[in-house]
């Protein structure tokens, strides 16, 4: 399913029938010749212009027509996703436009934020504006006063999951943390995630906090074009050290919350996870997002979400793997 674009002779049928609509006024007074032929002309030249600045997003897409490539046997997942980045197709979908709660694959949108607007050096600082009271959320377990960098931040976001520290990026944001949320929901719509809207950074289960499998297609697509991005997302584990409120050095060891890179799940032979993103709440279900490579180095992104148990979520995500080529 290649992508096409059918703005063209959407934008010059609109303008032939506004031209028509124009020529019949009720005072009769006919459209001579010219006149016409300018009007004809602007159209062309409107649509084409039109037609020059949309193609080259959509060509960079893969464009569902629901005419799937691949019949995949999925176990457990509620909706699900298979993409092929090179070939802009849509290999396999399963309710790809219903708007869930993806968890902490929100993290991605977070993370996108952050590496496009935040300096990676800067110290940021742990506020009482940051703690999480949720029973059960993921969390680093810092205190008041605790500084990380944003790059240390970062790895424990993506790695490990942590929420307190997705709350630690957000308040640090220059514009503080409402103006956070508004440039992940700018960001989406930037996107053509259309289907996104985010109301914290971090994906604890909140009303109206919601997208899509092909919306966190879109956003992954973006992300794994930052270099720091797929460095952080491919490594098993993370070690470093921080700086306690009362001056003190703490030193935190962690690992990849994702079974294919920390090794507890085995990819199918001739491909390789180059990295992604998990997610699990009560209502999300368990959730894992990838990005992945054949043995020719074509690139491809899966997503999966709510599906009923990790056992059963990987056994889904290793079938959509596998229908790859």
């Amino acid at each position: 399913m290649k992508c096409t674009n059918r703005i063209l002779s959407v934008i010059l049928s609109a303008i032939t029938v506004l031209s028509l609509t124009a020529c019949g006024s009720r005072n009769t007074i006919p459209c001579d010749y010219e006149r016409n032929s300018l009007s004809s002309s602007l159209a062309i030249s409107t649509a084409k212009s039109l037609y020059v600045y949309s193609e080259p997003f959509a060509s960079e897409l893969c464009v569902d027509d629901k005419d799937y490539l691949k019949s995949v046997n999925l176990q457990s997942a509620y909706a699900a996703g298979l993409f092929d980045i090179n070939d802009k197709d849509v290999l396999y979908g399963k309710n790809m436009y219903e708007e869930m709660t993806p968890a902490s694959i929100t993290k991605l949108l977070t993370t996108l934020v952050v590496l496009k607007y935040c300096d990676l050096d800067k110290t940021i600082i742990f506020t009482p504006a940051c703690k999480i009271t949720e029973p059960g959320a993921q969390l680093m377990g810092l205190s008041e006063g605790d500084t990380l960098t944003t790059e240390q931040a970062l790895n424990i976001l993506l790695l490990f999951s942590a929420n307190d520290v997705a709350m630690m990026l957000a308040n640090n944001y220059d514009g503080g943390y409402d103006a956070f949320i508004s440039k992940m929901n700018e960001e989406a719509i930037s996107l053509g995630a259309t289907h996104t809207h985010f109301v914290n950074p971090h994906g604890l289960t909140e009303e109206i906090h919601q997208t899509c499998v092909y919306d966190l297609y879109l956003i992954l697509n973006e992300l794994v074009k930052y270099d720091k991005f797929r460095e952080i997302v491919c490594q098993k584990g993370y070690a470093t050290s921080y700086t306690k409120a009362d001056g003190t050095i703490k030193t935190i060891e962690i690992s990849n919350t994702n079974q294919f890179i920390k090794g507890d799940r085995e990819v199918p032979e001739g491909y390789t996870v180059l990295g992604g993103k998990t997610g699990t709440t009560e209502a999300a279900g368990k959730c894992l997002i990838i990005y992945f490579e054949d043995s020719a180095g074509n690139p491809y992104i899966a997503c999966i979400l709510r599906a009923e148990d990790y056992e059963l979520l990987y056994d889904d995500m290793t079938n959509l793997i596998k229908n790859a080529q």
